[in-house]
């Protein structure tokens, strides 16, 4: 029987896997400046969550401990999404979604040496066949090369280290006590200030059409996706929930195919078939 955490994380997955489709969607049809887009998007998912939180009295149950690493946690978040978002107005959503979502390497490594979760032979094999499946989608080549495709790629691999230790965070703070919405709203204040920041230093704040039309309801899927995200590592060990949850590319790419007309290469379907055969493992971990 598939147990709570997994169902949590396929849930996240599949959240996961259409916001990061829709960013790509709204760099083709009109472009948009990451700093301003994640701007707005922070401020609708941060008034949805607050609101929420006061309404149920959550609020109170924000601890020291969750301020200490929730804070951290969301200052790294921004920057890892950000880079992710600018990363996808030269790439494909196809393959810079599975580079980003290879921070699960980071936070799956950290749980393991760090926070002493327990390894075993299905999470070794998911996760090597995870890593494998994500090297055959990219262009290795690309990196050897100046120009837009060289840019893009060493953008997405920056932010994906920067996001891969925040999942490290978001475990530790689970396991010493702190629920999952408190931990979700401290990482907002950081988030957010980080967010206003950037707009005020380049004074461009004002959201294009594309803006308006995609950041709201991405917001709704991020908040989503990290309430899932958050009571499936709750419940579960960060080295299984978070690579399951970070798997997303695989629809993803799929739907960038389907959707966007990427092209769909014997890389990427031979990469898309090993992603799935690692959460198979991951699953039975």
């Amino acid at each position: 029987m598939v147990s709570t955490p997994i169902i949590l994380a396929v849930g996240a997955l599949l959240v996961g896997a259409v916001a990061d489709l829709l960013y790509r969607v709204g760099q083709t049809r009109g472009g948009i400046d990451a700093g301003v887009f994640v701007f707005w998007q922070s401020v609708v998912f941060s008034i949805l969550i607050w609101v929420g939180a006061l309404v149920t009295g959550q609020v109170d149950d924000i601890q020291v401990g969750t301020w200490l690493w929730g804070l951290p946690a969301g200052a790294l978040a921004y920057v890892g999404l950000t880079l992710f978002v600018q990363s996808l107005r030269t790439g494909d959503a196809s393959v810079n979604a599975p580079v980003f979502r290879l921070n699960f390497v980071i936070t799956g490594a950290g749980a393991i040496i760090l926070l002493n979760e327990p390894i075993n032979t299905a999470k070794v094999i998911g996760t090597v066949l995870a890593v494998v499946s994500v090297i055959s989608l990219v262009n290795l080549s690309a990196l050897r090369r100046a120009g837009a495709a060289r840019n893009s790629l060493l953008t997405v691999i920056i932010g994906s280290l920067f996001f891969g230790v925040v999942g490290v965070l978001a475990k530790h703070a689970l396991n010493e006590g702190s629920a999952a919405i408190p931990l979700i709203l401290t990482q907002t204040v950081a988030f957010q200030a980080a967010a206003t920041a950037y707009v005020l230093v380049t004074r461009r704040w004002r959201p294009n059409s594309t803006t308006v039309r995609y950041a709201p309801g991405i917001a709704i899927l991020q908040l989503i996706w990290s309430i899932l995200l958050f009571q499936s590592l709750a419940l579960g060990d960060a080295s299984v929930s978070f690579p399951i949850v970070q798997l997303s590319f695989v629809l993803t790419a799929v739907l960038a195919v389907v959707l966007l007309g990427e092209a769909m290469t014997r890389a990427k379907a031979g990469g898309l078939a090993l992603a799935v055969l690692a959460v198979g493992a991951l699953a039975l971990a």
